[in-house]
């Protein structure tokens, strides 16, 4: 009984504990990794020397880096593949790699491949998040403005002039009033929860739908940022001569559905006989994208796919993270031009309604 509960704490403590295992966290792991590795230093005894730098000798044996060295290099000296040691503390996409490394005898290039794939990632995200941040702030301050609209301005105008009198933008101002009264903070929630469950569920939603919705960001943006790292992803274990349907497989493994639904159609394909950029055109997800999807039908033909697909992911990934940007701009362009015009109607609106009380009461 305490044996058992004693094992579940453990698990629960390493699942804590590598989840503050991040990005940056990761890409010091690696880089550490290479400067001993390149120096001839065993795997065993690089986990511990990295593992002893970032405890500061046993003075901060709870530090991410340390811990993750600590499970890991136990995992390993238990007879563990590295790989398979860090299912715990990695991403899927990382262990995939990191196995390929190990499978092709050139564990550094994994690890460089595997900062590069973080380094990727952290970019869209960062992308994502300080272009998201001022559109909502925009949004917020609309729908404050709207509050303000329906509950003070337009009701104190109505109390002097008879809004059924009004017309123009004063008219547009009194619909607009009366839905946000009505319909306003229905709307809001609908929103809302519509914003939530559509970035909660990206990982999870498939199907045909899920295709035509893709065209659209945040579905679009997730696309791309998994459609990138996927092709980097695959190239990698291509030139460590992983064959295509083991790397397909290593991706599916501990992949969320979405990913698993278009891992499984291209699987289906190529274990058909038919090459990687048909396999992906046949799946009909146009993942990672058709356009990708085409160069690589082409690609597939020629000798030396493998270094082909790596210097096409790369310039893939530049492409990716352009797009991303174009995606994020456009949003904050377009929430800048709906706040001012909505600005620009309560300020004609005012002005034409005090004229009409003006002209009301001189009369």
């Amino acid at each position: 009984m305490l044996g058992s509960l004693a094992d579940r704490w453990s698990a629960l403590s390493e699942t804590w504990y590598s989840k503050q295992f991040g990005g940056k966290e990761r890409i010091q792991f690696y880089e550490s990794m290479v400067a001993l590795l390149e120096n001839g230093v065993g795997i065993n005894d690089a986990l511990k020397e990295v593992g002893d730098v970032y405890s500061d000798g046993g003075k901060q044996p709870n530090h991410p880096i340390a811990l993750a060295c600590s499970a890991i290099g136990l995992s390993v000296r238990n007879g563990k593949k590295l790989a398979a040691a860090c299912q715990a503390w990695m991403p899927y996409q990382e262990v995939a790699i990191i196995g390929a490394g190990e499978k092709s005898g050139n564990l550094l290039q994994a690890c460089f491949d595997c900062v590069r794939i973080i380094e990727a990632r952290q970019k869209i995200t960062s992308l994502v998040l300080s272009a998201s941040l001022y559109p909502s702030l925009l949004w917020g301050l609309m729908a404050y403005l709207l509050h303000i609209v329906a509950t003070k301005m337009v009701p104190a105008m109505a109390r002097r002039s008879d809004p059924e009198s009004w017309s123009g933008i004063p008219a547009l101002l009194y619909a607009i009033a009366n839905f946000v009264n009505h319909w306003g903070l229905v709307t809001l929630i609908c929103i809302v929860l519509f914003v939530i469950s559509s970035i909660v569920t990206l990982p999870y939603f498939t199907g045909p739908i899920r295709v035509w919705l893709e065209r659209f960001p945040p579905w679009s943006i997730y696309k791309a940022l998994h459609g990138s790292t996927f092709l980097l992803n695959i190239s990698v274990m291509l030139r460590s001569n992983v064959n295509q349907i083991d790397a397909l497989d290593a991706l599916k493994l501990n992949a969320k559905p979405w990913l698993r639904e278009r891992m499984t159609a291209a699987r289906y394909g190529v274990r058909m006989g038919k090459n990687f950029g048909v396999a992906l055109h046949l799946a009909g997800h146009q993942f990672p994208d058709k356009q990708a999807v085409q160069f690589l039908c082409v690609l597939a033909t020629r000798k030396g796919f493998s270094e082909a697909i790596h210097r096409f992911s790369n310039r893939w990934l530049d492409n990716t993270l352009k797009r991303v940007e174009r995606y994020t701009k456009s949003f904050l362009l377009a929430s800048s031009i709906a706040i001012g015009v909505l600005m620009i109607l309560v300020l004609i609106g005012t002005y034409s309604m005090q004229g009409d009380v003006t002209h009301t009461i001189q009369r």
